[in-house]
C-alpha cells in the first residue's frame, strides 16, 4: 500500500510546483475522505503518509466514516492518536446502548444474558406506543464523541477549526443533501454517520438526519466549494459485492447503502486531483 500511494503523492508534488509557478503563491489543499463503514478507519494511514510527505492541508471534507475521522483530524488529532483511539475501543458495546456490566442490575444483567436484541417502544403513554427510530439510539457513540471533542461542544462556524472542515448527511424529509459546517461538531459527526434503521437519525430544525453516503458518499465538490484548489481525495469503498458474499442481515445491509451511495461518485471522483482507493492497494 505505502509505494502506491508514495507514487501518487510524487504526482502531486509536480502539480503543485507547477501550480506554485504559475500562480506565485501555494494553492490551497483539501482531504475528502469517503465513507465506507469500518474499512473508514484506513483513512488513518492515508493522513499519516500526508503528514510524512509534509504536504499541507487547508480543508478536511467526509461522509460517514469519513466525518468521523475527518472531524478529529480537524480539531488537532494526530494519525497516531486515532489509531490507538481505535484499538483501544470496545467495538460491540460502543456500537449498542449497552451499559457496562458493572453498572446494570442483576435483572438488566439477566435480560442481556438471554436476549440478542432488545429496545424499549417510545411514545407518548396515552397513545399507541411505537417501534424506535433504529436499532441502536447511539447513547454510547455519542458520550464518545462528545468525550473527543472537548472543547468544541459550542455551536460555532467550523471554519473556525484548526483545520476547516465540513461534513455531509441526508434529510430523509425530502432527500436532499445537507451540508454541515456548522453547529456542534460531535453532532454533526453523528449525524453523517446515522446508517439508516441501523442508528438513529439525528433530528434538528425539522431536518430528520442519517449517513450522508445516501447522497453524496465522496464529497469531492463540497471541497471545491470550500475554495480547494488541490482535492486529495481517499476511497475506502470496495465496489458491490457478488452474490455468493451476501450471506447474512449485515452484509445485505451494507449492499443496499453501497448501492444508493452510488449517487454523484463518478462526477466527484473525476474532479479528485489525486485519487487513493485504499481498497484497492
Amino acid at each position: 500500500m505505502r509505494g502506491k500511494i508514495h507514487i501518487s503523492f510524487l504526482c502531486f508534488l509536480f502539480i503543485v510546483t507547477c501550480s506554485l509557478a504559475l500562480a506565485g503563491e501555494r494553492p490551497k489543499v483539501a482531504v475528502v475522505l469517503s465513507g465506507g463503514g469500518a474499512k473508514g478507519t484506513a483513512h488513518i494511514g492515508a493522513l499519516r503518509v500526508i503528514e510524512e510527505e509534509g504536504i499541507p492541508v487547508d480543508y478536511v471534507v467526509g461522509t460517514s466514516m469519513g466525518s468521523i475521522i475527518g472531524g478529529l483530524y480537524a480539531i488537532g488529532y494526530t494519525p497516531d492518536q486515532m489509531d490507538s483511539l481505535v484499538m483501544a475501543q470496545d467495538w460491540e458495546w460502543l456500537l449498542s446502548d449497552k451499559q457496562k456490566r458493572t453498572s446494570q442490575t442483576v435483572t438488566r444483567q439477566e435480560v442481556e444474558e438471554r436476549y440478542l436484541l432488545s429496545f424499549s417502544l417510545k411514545g407518548d403513554p396515552r397513545r399507541k406506543q411505537q417501534l424506535p427510530d433504529a436499532l441502536v439510539t447511539g447513547i454510547n457513540i455519542n458520550n464518545m464523541f462528545n468525550n473527543l471533542t472537548i472543547g468544541y461542544h459550542d455551536s460555532l462556524s467550523f471554519d473556525r477549526l484548526p483545520i476547516p472542515f465540513a461534513c455531509v448527511a441526508t434529510d430523509v424529509v425530502d432527500g436532499s443533501e445537507v451540508v454541515i459546517d456548522r453547529g456542534v461538531l460531535a453532532e454533526a459527526m453523528r449525524a453523517s454517520m446515522a446508517i439508516p434503521a441501523v442508528f438513529a437519525p439525528v433530528r434538528k430544525d425539522g431536518m430528520v438526519l442519517v449517513d450522508g453516503g445516501l447522497v453524496n458518499n465522496f464529497p469531492v465538490d463540497i471541497a471545491r466549494r470550500m475554495g480547494a484548489d488541490i482535492v486529495i481525495g481517499v476511497d475506502v469503498q470496495e465496489g458491490l459485492q457478488p452474490e455468493e458474499k451476501l450471506t447474512g442481515l449485515s452484509q445485505i445491509l451494507t449492499q443496499i447503502v453501497d448501492i444508493a451511495c452510488q449517487n454523484k461518485y463518478q462526477a466527484n471522483r473525476a474532479e479528485t486531483d489525486v485519487y487513493i482507493n485504499v481498497s484497492s492497494i
